[in-house]
């Protein structure tokens, strides 16, 4: 993964310097400092502003990074890690300069930085602190980015995932040092190894902690090490509104359990799970109404046994059947009921035979075809009336 991540960005810095200086309408000319804060009694919670991380991915597909960072100001957020990187971090550099006009706190721009170039691009966009990985660059690399970001007012964060990193960062003359809890390839968080790591640095320096937080517990036994700071940003995630998360976390409040809805898809897990239940409560009521509906049926053939005493052809051709109120007369006999269809027959053939002349008469041009089909129509009527009768 950090080789992947040194290619891209080499390619960005090379894309950006043939653009030619970040173009921000006010360049930021003051600072929060961080060394401040940390060093100010109880622990400080740094909260992330990103669209993901390198082990989910991106969660966030559109967001507006002043409101998040709102949001963890107002709910005990003391200083706040703005992601700029858009590789695996998934942000922008106008996140950094839209937070630093909203919020009043130390920002470090989450960046990975191997240019004095993209220092300077920090502190333009408002950043008043940086990260340095050792973990991507060499020893003599890392001293001159870390002299160079302090000569430019920048506090700087050096981030270590083991003990020979951090000999490293205390060498190169690191002030403020956080130890990763993570696998840098997997991404997956190690609260053992944030715990173990943190123990090692120095007390001349401020001491962070990263990787996997999202319990009071752990902040508690945090500041019992005599922790200065904690990096909260994977539990802010799945809340549209982080500082809601933050307030639960740091209350000691679980949030309530959600099932696991993985983004970019409709449907959850849980809707898949309940999915095969719901089918057949449904054809369970469908078949219950067709009994309902059939028992219904032979309780009314029961006690009216000559209701219906005409056959279901009529129906079938399309001719409408006689009302129930002429069905129900139980003194009737096949007879009468096939003398009383073909009167009931005849009316709707005779309205038919008068709107047609009607219809016909309105066309103006075809005014003689009109009187051999109205004799058509009555010689048609004739023949049938006397078979009838």
């Amino acid at each position: 993964m950090l080789k992947k991540v040194a290619i891209f960005k080499a390619l960005d810095v090379e894309i950006k310097k043939q653009r030619g200086p970040v173009a921000v309408k006010d360049a930021y000319k003051g600072h929060h400092s961080l060394k401040e804060e940390l060093s100010q009694p109880g622990i400080t919670i740094l909260g992330e502003v990103a669209g993901g991380d390198p082990g989910r991915g991106q969660v966030r597909e559109s967001y507006k990074a002043s409101t998040h960072a709102k949001s963890l100001a107002e709910n005990g957020a003391r200083a706040l890690s703005v992601a700029t990187d858009k590789f695996l971090y998934f942000g922008e550099d106008k996140h950094l300069s839209e937070v630093r006009s909203h919020v009043k706190l130390p920002l470090v721009r989450r960046e990975f930085i191997f240019e004095e170039y993209q220092v300077e691009e920090s502190k333009i966009l408002g950043a008043d602190a940086i990260y340095l990985m050792p973990a991507l660059l060499s020893q003599e690399r890392l001293q001159t980015l870390l002299k160079f970001a302090t000569s430019k007012g920048l506090d700087v964060v050096v981030e270590v995932t083991s003990e020979a990193e951090l000999h490293r960062a205390v060498e190169a003359g690191a002030d403020i040092i956080c130890a990763v809890g993570r696998n840098l390839d997997t991404w997956e968080a190690s609260w053992d190894q944030a715990v173990a790591l943190v123990k090692k640095v120095p007390k001349s320096c401020l001491k962070l902690v990263e990787g996997g937080i999202h319990r009071l517990e752990q902040i508690k036994q945090m500041e019992a090490l005599g922790v200065h700071g904690l990096l909260i940003g994977d539990a802010l995630l799945d809340d549209y509104y982080p500082g809601k998360r933050l307030a639960q976390i740091l209350a000691g409040v679980e949030p309530p359990k959600k099932a696991a809805k993985p983004k970019g898809k409709t449907g959850s897990a849980a809707e898949a799970a309940l999915a095969p239940t719901a089918a057949p409560t449904a054809k369970e009521r469908i078949s219950t109404q067709r009994k309902d509906t059939v028992e219904s049926g032979m309780k009314n053939a029961k006690t009216k046994p000559s209701s219906r005493t005409t056959p279901s052809n009529p129906a079938q051709k399309g001719v409408k059947e006689p009302p129930m109120a002429e069905l129900t007369n139980p003194v009737a006999t096949t007879e009468p009921v096939a003398a009383k269809k073909p009167a009931k027959k005849a009316a709707p053939k005779k309205k038919a035979a008068a709107k047609k002349p009607a219809a016909k008469k309105a066309a103006p041009k075809k005014a003689a075809a009109k009187k051999p089909a109205a004799k058509k129509v009555v010689k048609k009527a004739a023949p049938k009336k006397a078979a009838k009768k």
